[in-house]
């Protein structure tokens, strides 16, 4: 009997710190992290079926539409990698995602190319670069430039920071060879963004794992189309009435749109980044249908957060309601961990600072958190085009937790820890109470 008993108890303590967490929470992060939504981007409808199931839940909780049908909408480009992606490296199978990564700005490719590798060194040097578009000129079009683009054994921190410069340049400003593409050699790969991904650049760029290719191999076989498309993307906006001061707002918000899919295997969950802000909106707006407050709070699930801040950029410059009746907006954004606390961006002074100190005043009186840290303002969420428009306005993270890697297939909900999800909802819930 003893024994059964240490068993149990032992049984109790091995199990995962998160087992307590919100259980709706966590399952709206399962299923917005699912396949089924395609990771929240443009590739098969993912981003609209996500607003859609984001827009039920509002209804079914009871918050109020704002706009028509809870969507505010708006037009802008995007790519979407559908179908098969493949890759070879000299006869030799590449697995996607893990051995390799399309970009999600590159051009459609289909068939075999060369391989051309250069030194690192070499994107810096205008006469080496117009010496390789000559010198490989008849088949640059059907040839990938490749370079081990991993800078971890630089030690030079100014000249590490030089290439860093020039890989960025690759991007934004496009490549200086006549290629077909780029293939980058990464010891790990990094992270995957669409910041860039508005408009057609006319080469394709892949990340591939060191350990697949070297400056010996010669041919690249690649198989992936990518089409830039209009898009009809949709801020879902709700609210919940108050009761005294009905035309004074408090607006939380949190991006919904994720980094969606690289073809028909490979997709990214972003449970982290940010299913878990969705989650946490979802739970504030349940508790507020059955308890009011004074004020009037809007719900706002922003598209297009991936792509440069479009969805809450469109909604400030097209609000829904006044700008200067907003008291404050709350921004919700990488809310899976937590175990070292949160991170106020935007309250080292004026009307943020009175928010920090009033949520830390909270936390003291509550010991919620173990801490609540301070950040200046940056324009890295939701939140930025509201203080650009004189709405005074947080931007919250966490910090520590188990959460997957940033931007990667690896950001999935059984990776999220939740631990202190609770902790920070009833944080907020007492600061917009008072």
């Amino acid at each position: 009997m003893r024994r059964t008993l240490f068993i149990i108890i032992a049984c109790l303590l091995c199990l995962p710190l998160w087992a307590q967490d919100n259980k709706d929470a966590r399952e709206h992060i399962k299923v917005l992290s699912s396949p089924e939504f395609h990771g929240r981007g443009i590739a098969y409808d993912g981003e609209t079926l996500t607003a859609e199931y984001l827009r039920e839940q509002l209804r079914n909780i009871g918050v109020e539409p704002l706009c028509n049908d809870y969507f505010q909408g708006y037009e802008m480009p995007g790519f979407a990698m559908e179908g098969k992606v493949t890759m070879q490296i000299d006869g030799k199978n590449l697995v996607a995602g893990k051995d390799f990564r399309v970009l999600p700005y590159s051009q459609s490719l289909n068939g075999e190319y060369n391989i051309i590798p250069i030194k690192l060194s070499d994107l810096m040097n205008d006469e080496k670069i117009e010496k390789i578009n000559a010198k490989y000129a008849k088949t640059l079009s059907r040839s990938m430039i490749y370079f081990d683009g991993d800078l971890s054994k630089i030690k030079n921190k100014k000249v590490k920071n030089e290439y860093q410069m020039e890989l960025l340049k690759l991007h934004f400003r496009g490549i200086p060879f006549k290629s077909a593409g780029i293939i980058q050699g990464v010891e790990e790969m990094p992270v995957w963004g669409l910041s860039n991904a508005i408009s057609e650049r006319g080469y394709a760029y892949i990340y591939v794992s060191k350990d697949k290719i070297n400056d010996k191999a010669k041919k690249a076989e690649i198989s992936f189309s990518n089409e830039l498309r209009k898009f009809n993307h949709y801020n879902v906006c709700g609210i919940i009435h108050g009761y005294e001061k009905t035309e004074n707002f408090i607006v939380i918000g949190a991006h919904y749109d994720h980094l969606g899919a690289m073809g028909d295997e490979v997709y990214f969950p972003g449970a982290h980044d940010n299913a878990s802000g969705c989650a946490m909106l979802l739970s504030l707006a349940q508790y507020f249908t059955r308890n009011p407050c004074k004020h009037s709070i809007v719900f706002v699930f922003f598209a297009g957060e991936e792509s440069g801040l479009l969805g809450s950029q469109f909604f400030t410059q097209n609000p829904p309601i006044p700008l200067e009746n907003i008291d404050y907006m709350i921004n919700f954004d990488l809310a899976g961990g937590g175990d070292d606390g949160i991170t106020l961006v935007n309250s080292t002074e004026d009307k943020g600072l009175e928010i920090f100190n009033e949520l830390s005043k909270i936390n003291e009186k509550e010991n919620l958190l173990p801490k609540i840290a301070q950040r200046a303002n940056v324009g890295n969420s939701d939140h930025y085009f509201f203080t650009q428009n004189k709405v005074p306005a947080i931007f919250v993270y966490t910090m520590g937790g188990q959460t997957g890697k940033y931007h990667d297939i690896s950001d999935t909900e059984s990776n999220c820890s939740l631990t202190k999800f609770d902790a920070i909802k009833k944080l907020f819930i007492n600061f917009i109470e008072q």
